[in-house]
């Protein structure tokens, strides 16, 4: 089997450059975060947003969370018939409900069905062909909690560190993973909760397996490399491994 990522955005926050906000999707069914822009996106690269199966989020940050309303209202207007399952830290339902419910009244009446699956540390959780093991990473820790994914897909593993600083989690992530999606979120700038491409990326890089791939995500147009088996990401392109 193969392993395909498909990026519905790359940027950080601040969409430098006219990045999307980094998501994406793993073998076109499973949408990792939920980025502003996601239900644009899928359309953009030609997935019906009603055939995935389950959304997996990080963090509550806006930039990784604030899609999710507009895709639960396709899924309640656009015809949708199977029930969709929504990962994440503690109190994404309630934060889930509290921003949906506001900006579109009536969003969670008549629910077509949502499963949604709060994860603490160590927990994991299956859904269809994918299993993932949430693993805390250091990054807001003014949020419920701040995750990165062990993942395995229709036999292939793969690992997503979320945002997050360089820690020893991130570390353990490398050393497992066959892929690893990793944020990148500056060239050279030191920001305390981020990793960036000078200072920290080649440590990642030195703890992965020597076959393993490293994806580059939630960047700036500045984040280039040659690192071996390193791939930059790029909005709307898909990767096969």
């Amino acid at each position: 089997m193969s392993l395909d990522l498909t990026f519905i955005g790359t940027g950080n926050a601040f969409a430098a450059g006219g990045l999307c906000w980094n998501g994406f999707l793993a073998n076109g069914r499973y949408l990792f975060e939920a980025p502003p822009q996601a239900l644009m996106s899928l359309h953009r690269v030609g997935v019906d947003p009603n055939t995935v199966e389950a959304v997996v989020l990080s963090h509550h940050h806006g930039d990784h969370f604030l899609g999710l309303p507009f895709l639960l209202l396709h899924w309640k207007h656009q015809g949708r018939r199977t029930p969709v399952t929504i990962v994440g830290p503690p109190e994404t339902e309630r934060l889930a409900r509290e921003v949906g419910g506001t900006v579109y009244p009536g969003l969670f009446e008549g629910e077509f069905g949502i499963e949604w699956r709060e994860l603490a540390a160590g927990d994991s959780t299956t859904v269809g062909d994918l299993t993932v093991e949430a693993v805390a990473v250091e990054h807001d820790n003014r949020l419920s909690l701040n995750l990165g994914y062990q993942a395995k897909l229709e036999g292939e593993r793969f690992a997503y560190t979320g945002d997050t600083r360089l820690c020893d989690a991130v570390f353990d992530l490398a050393r497992e993973a066959d892929v690893l999606v990793a944020e990148c979120a500056s060239r050279d700038i030191p920001i305390p909760i981020h990793m960036n491409l000078v200072d920290d990326i080649p440590e990642l890089h030195a703890a992965m397996p020597a076959s393993a791939r490293l994806v580059l995500t939630h960047v700036t147009p500045d984040v280039q490399t040659d690192l071996a088996r390193t791939v930059v990401a790029k909005d709307y392109e898909t990767y096969r491994f």
